[in-house]
């Protein structure tokens, strides 16, 4: 086994196998949220964009579900990330950003900025991998934190300081990683909470879906275009991908996750971004039963599809337009080194081979290793992690032959 890992991992909320405990959901959301959207709804004349609800919903300073105290992912939280999952996701990925390194010949120091960063978990085991199995990129590896939560960034800050990291850890304001430089971003499941615009088919038009207020209850209400989204042109972006709506579908678009993605490429001199979200190309995302929507809230691991019952303390997500993420990259100078699924990227990082040395290893219990497994067969399951978009986009770096991340096909 590797001893530091056990040891270490409950500092970053790996929680034992355990159900998720029962909690009431507040009948109203967090108060702040709610207050802060009542005054949004009338500030703007009776109705804003879902995207400016779900932007104060997660996001409000005080009220927002991913400002909160509590740590949100994990087995005791509202869901599950890969690296909650296990340490072989971060550690798979390490082999990645060694790989990264040596593309970009060596550089030192090689900047690795992780987008979401939490709780810290997956710096965490990503540069331990490093440091077990390339230790000369680790030597040259300077990780930056990324943490929109003013009570998560110094929590991982303090945890990895305390397992030794704390030379080579540091925080870093999203205005501050706008600053190019030579290395690897990462993002993990970000993007899917990023504010998505909701709109629905008439007539072979789009229209958008609007949140009012109503007897003390935010509803939806149908109504024009909103001047961020005539500026998007949605029908013309759909239809340039072959993708033609019926009447009644209902599709959800996200300009900020575009934006935010050509931000993290422009921060890149030289290197490569990851990106790992739930979603898909868009001529795959805007069809069948994804026409009904793909916005959900997550509460104490249980989905709904009702985002306005309790602003503030559920999350609310949307699939991820990968499509729409590649054209951003190729707008802020990237070129596409690949997309594939998660579960076939982590394949052709070599998870199985991690298993392979946890089950020789003699100080690993069998239930270190069956935990491994199962973990292990979540994280690749092509009915649910295994599916989910990987995306690296280089820039100033090589893009061929393929990197490792994309040598097995699944």
């Amino acid at each position: 086994m590797f001893p530091a890992v056990a040891a270490a991992r409950y500092n970053f909320a790996m929680m034992p196998l355990d159900p998720p405990p029962t909690t009431v959901m507040p009948p109203n959301g967090h108060p702040a949220a709610r207050a802060a959207l009542c005054a949004a709804i009338a500030d703007a004349g009776g109705a804003i964009t879902f995207a400016r609800f779900m932007e104060i919903a997660l996001y409000h300073p005080e009220g927002g579900y991913y400002r909160a105290v509590q740590a949100r992912p994990g087995r005791a939280g509202d869901f599950l990330t890969a690296p909650e999952a296990h340490p072989f996701f971060g550690r798979a990925l390490a082999r990645q950003v060694a790989e990264c390194w040596e593309r970009l010949d060596r550089p030192d120091p090689l900047i690795v900025r992780e987008y979401g960063a939490g709780t810290g978990a997956l710096a965490y085991d990503i540069l331990t991998g490093l440091a077990e199995d390339a230790p000369q990129a680790f030597a040259a590896t300077r990780y930056r934190l990324i943490e929109t939560n003013p009570h998560r960034g110094p929590e991982a800050l303090t945890a990895l300081a305390e397992v030794g990291f704390g030379d080579r850890v540091a925080l870093e304001t999203p205005a501050a990683a706008a600053e190019p430089t030579v290395g690897v971003a990462l993002a993990n499941e970000v993007a899917d909470a990023l504010p998505v615009h909701r709109l629905i088919w008439r007539e072979g038009e789009p229209r958008e879906r609007w949140v009012a207020l109503e007897s003390d209850h935010f509803v939806e209400r149908e109504g024009p275009l909103s001047p961020e989204m005539t500026a998007f042109d949605p029908a013309a972006y759909l239809a340039r991908h072959g993708v033609l709506p019926d009447e009644g579908a209902a599709i959800d678009i996200s300009p900020a996750a575009a934006a935010w993605f050509g931000g993290v490429v422009r921060g890149l001199a030289r290197g490569y971004a990851i990106i790992i979200d739930y979603g898909y190309e868009a001529a795959e995302l805007y069809r069948g039963h994804r026409l009904a929507g793909t916005v959900r809230a997550y509460r104490n691991h249980t989905v709904t599809d009702d985002p306005f019952a309790a602003p503030g303390q559920e999350d609310l997500t949307a699939h991820v337009d990968f499509t729409l993420l590649r054209e951003a990259a190729a707008a802020a100078g990237g070129r596409v080194a690949g997309f594939t699924t998660q579960g076939a990227l982590l394949a052709g990082l070599g998870l199985g081979d991690l298993l392979v040395r946890l089950g020789q290893d003699p100080q690993a219990s069998p239930a270190d290793y069956y935990a491994a497994q199962a973990a292990i067969l979540r994280l690749v399951d092509p009915g649910g992690m295994g599916r989910f978009g990987a995306l690296i986009v280089a820039r100033g770096a090589p893009v061929a032959p393929p990197l490792r991340a994309f040598s097995v096909r699944l």
